[in-house]
């Protein structure tokens, strides 16, 4: 036995715990100086949170020693790497795709059936509210006797605040009522702050004069806490977003870093591990910068050729290893319209990236199943108009945005704003099913957290800060890899930006 694993193993002793095979064998392929890194960092992360288990497997070896923030990629070692998830079989399943129901609406029926559409959806997500199941409509509360308790679902038309009360204009498709939402009724009236216009409220108050209706509580359909659904196995998928291939701010050897990894040519073994038991790989949008997107772009283009963008992309993309399924989405910033729902990158200009490898294109936004973990994939735009219009929001919390869309289970409740909306005939756009992962990218800013059993990620992006986001405030952290573990819904960040 090698001396430092000797030491090891001593040290591990006199800590109470022992190496199993698999352990020790894994131990066995690091190079001295690789083994010695690791060990310190792994007597270190027992002293902070020992395990419950005495006998250490390899797995446990990675996952206590898988760092908490994001680290630098080392140098991989050279022993010919093992990859097991060549070996892992893929399951992926595309449950929903909108883009395939695309039409051409636009008339004035087309308008009623879209909202009509939205509001029984969201309807029937209040029904399996078990605090929300006995509203009744705005008819039957504007029948009630004066000062009598009411409850009903309905649309939020308008929303007006003077002498620091907020109105609610509200309608049920056959009445409308005007609700009054005062500050003494603080979680009523912080739900009425950040509630977007056209989303469906449940509404608890009192009947007042004419069709006024004081509110005492605003509840949102909400996801329901859940236990999410998990992979048998150990396998990861790593979430890309806003890669802006053409821009002069592209982050081209960062992510050509990114690739490596996969491809078992860097990285320190903790992160190691990741990669050779990565079977997914999903870029939520922004694939390359475009053409025309916002002020003065062309001055921070550094390539001008759209067709070039996606031919500069492909370089990228084709580093994918093959045994990772990839998953691309049009943002804002690809050739698709711009009205949600997006259909997918159109071959005309996408045509390179989808030669490159095999590539499961999809609209905007997507739902997805990866080894029985259930995915909700939308870049992002209307994240915009949140961040800008709540009040205890910025976009340095992106998570906190999408948060908010699965309360009101909808991807952009407010028509007319910032984001376009096409008036389909349905509203692809309500969330019907209860993700298990939300991903989102368009902020630039890496963000997770946990809500109620949905792991929400903000992916971050691959560009660094442009003259226009200086100019508005937007601060991003760009370089930095989005992993999540579908086995247990972890989530573990690694910094590809160079030291």
């Amino acid at each position: 036995m090698a001396e430092h694993l000797r030491r090891l193993v001593q040290d591990l002793a006199v800590a109470g715990y022992q190496l199993d095979r698999s352990a020790f064998e894994y131990l066995t392929t690091m190079r001295q100086i690789e083994a010695a890194r690791f060990a310190k960092s792994l007597l270190i992360r027992i002293k902070e949170k020992p395990p419950t288990d005495r006998i250490l497997t390899k797995t446990e070896l990675i996952e206590i020693s898988l760092p908490e923030t994001t680290a630098e990629p080392e140098m991989a070692p050279s022993v010919a790497p093992t990859i097991p998830a060549k070996k892992i079989s893929s399951r992926v399943k595309v449950t929903r795709d909108p883009s395939k129901e695309i039409g051409g609406g636009g008339s004035i029926e087309d308008f009623s059936h879209y909202f009509r559409d939205r509001y029984h959806k969201l309807v029937v997500a209040f029904r399996e509210r078990q605090d929300a199941r006995d509203a009744g409509s705005i008819d039957d509360a504007l029948k009630a006797p004066q000062n009598e308790k009411i409850k009903i679902v309905a649309m939020v038309m308008e929303k007006r605040e003077r002498q620091r009360r907020i109105f609610l204009q509200i309608d049920d498709l056959d009445d409308s009522a005007t609700v009054l939402v005062s500050p003494e009724e603080r979680a009523a009236y912080e739900v009425a702050q950040k509630v977007p216009l056209d989303q469906v409220v449940c509404i608890s108050g009192i009947r007042a004069k004419g069709d006024l209706i004081v509110a005492k509580e605003i509840l949102l359909p909400d996801i329901p806490d859940h236990k999410p659904h998990v992979a048998e196995e150990e396998v990861w998928a790593i979430l890309l977003s806003d890669l802006h291939v053409g821009s002069k701010k592209f982050l081209g050897e960062t992510l050509r870093r990114v690739f490596d990894w996969l491809n078992m040519k860097i990285g320190a073994p903790n992160q190691r591990a990741i990669a050779e038991r990565t079977k997914y790989l999903v870029i939520c949008g922004d694939i390359v910068d475009g053409i025309g997107i916002y002020p003065r772009q062309e001055q921070e283009l550094a390539i001008v050729d759209l067709y070039e963008q996606y031919r500069e992309a492909a370089k990228y993309i084709g580093l994918i290893p093959d045994h990772v399924e990839t998953i691309v989405l049009p943002g804002n910033h690809d050739p698709v319209r711009q009205a949600l729902p997006q259909p997918p990158i159109p071959k005309q200009f996408g045509e390179p990236i989808l030669e490159s490898r095999a590539l499961i294109s999809l609209g905007n936004p997507a739902e997805v199943s990866l080894h029985g973990v259930r995915f909700l994939l939308h870049h992002g735009r209307s994240l915009d108009d949140i961040l800008s219009s709540v009040p205890s929001m910025n976009f340095t919390q992106p998570e906190k945005a999408m948060r908010l869309q699965l309360q009101c289970r909808h991807l952009a409740s407010e028509y007319g704003n910032r984001t376009s909306i096409a008036p389909e005939r349905v509203d692809h756009l309500v969330i019907e099913n209860v993700p298990d992962v939300f991903q989102s990218g368009h902020i630039h800013v890496v963000k997770h957290e946990n809500y109620r059993g949905t792991q929400i990620i903000n992916s971050g992006a691959w560009q660094a800060q442009t003259d226009y986001q200086r100019r508005v405030g937007l601060v991003p952290t760009p370089g930095i890899l989005t992993a999540v573990n579908l086995q247990t819904l972890q989530v573990h960040l690694i910094n590809f930006m160079e030291a």
